[in-house]
């Protein structure tokens, strides 16, 4: 009986309350160090660098969702992409045709894996074939295009747009963002509803630039043969040409006013005046021997010509 007393154990119900409280601190501790790696970890950026062949013209697509995108021409027969994600739940799918040597297209679009992300944030750099034609989709972010000879489409909501170097047909618009367009060669059409629009030394044929409540600023020479359309609704509007510029001009607006710098010379159209339905706010004439044609209207906006220094 004495020997079962010395082997039999001894339950302290202080100690099991002490050994589990001990347990469970250490738990906790455990847990605070792993949940914020845990969370570090899902937040953590990635970053994606890539090179593909490609005839040396291809179509490139690119699909955002928010961030910004900077694409750039070089002789290179291949397009080199790197993208960056701020969130895992973020990721860019590549679709590259035909699937197996020279790409002829390349599709890069971004993806949320989980809707609810709070960062759907992707950035992009480009260098493609200077030949390229180009399409970008960007509705939160800004966009920079630069020196292609291929046909480029950029559409932004609130982002900026800045496109330099582009001899192709240009298609550029966004809602409420600002557009920049710098020496382009190709047909130009530009287009926002609240951004001001600023056009620098073009060599045009064709250019159209509409805004609705924004500005626009014109600077440069216009082409013997070409037809340069310039139209807003309440904003004002600049036009900067150099003495030696050719051009007709008809610049209508409804409640602006028509100035025009007196070293601008301009001879009145007299019979015009009188089927004009925009009354006094209205001037049509022509400057030196008149070779390109340029229409200014404007709802509310003041419409100013003035001599390029």
């Amino acid at each position: 009986m004495s020997r079962m007393n010395e082997v039999a154990p001894v339950f302290d119900p202080k100690a099991r309350a002490a050994t589990r409280a001990s347990a469970k601190f250490h738990l906790t501790r455990m847990l605070a160090l792993l949940v914020p790696i845990g969370l570090l970890s899902a937040a953590a950026p990635s970053r994606v660098e890539r090179t593909f062949e490609t005839t040396p013209n291809p179509r490139i697509s690119l699909t955002n969702l928010k961030g910004r995108i900077s694409v750039k021409g070089w002789e290179k027969p291949e397009v080199h992409v790197v993208s960056s994600t701020a969130s895992p739940q973020v990721e860019v799918e590549t679709e590259q045709f035909p699937a197996a040597g020279e790409a002829e297209k390349l599709h890069f679009t971004t993806h949320a894996l989980n809707p609810q992300v709070a960062d759907k944030k992707a950035d992009y750099t480009l260098e493609v074939p200077l030949g390229s034609t180009l399409e970008v989709r960007n509705p939160e972010g800004s966009v920079q295009v630069q020196t292609l000879t291929g046909e480029a489409s950029v559409d932004t909501v609130g982002g900026t747009i800045a496109v330099s170097d582009v001899s192709g047909h240009l298609s550029v618009r966004s809602i409420g963002g600002d557009i920049e367009i710098v020496r382009p060669a190709g047909r130009v059409e530009a287009n926002s509803i609240c951004g001001n629009l600023r056009v620098v030394n073009p060599s045009s044929y064709h250019l159209r630039a509409f805004t609705t409540s924004g500005k626009i600023f014109y600077e440069g020479d216009f082409l013997a043969g070409g037809e340069y359309q310039l139209s807003d609704y309440n904003g004002d509007m600049e036009i900067l040409t150099p003495s030696s510029a050719s051009f007709e001009l008809n610049a209508k607006t409804v409640r602006g006013k028509v100035v025009a710098d007196p070293d601008i010379a301009l001879t009145p159209k007299r019979h015009t005046a009188n089927y004009s339905p925009y009354g006094a706010s209205s001037f049509s004439g022509t400057h030196n021997t008149g070779r390109a044609t340029v229409e200014a209207t404007s709802f509310s906006g003041v419409i100013r010509i003035r001599k390029l220094p």
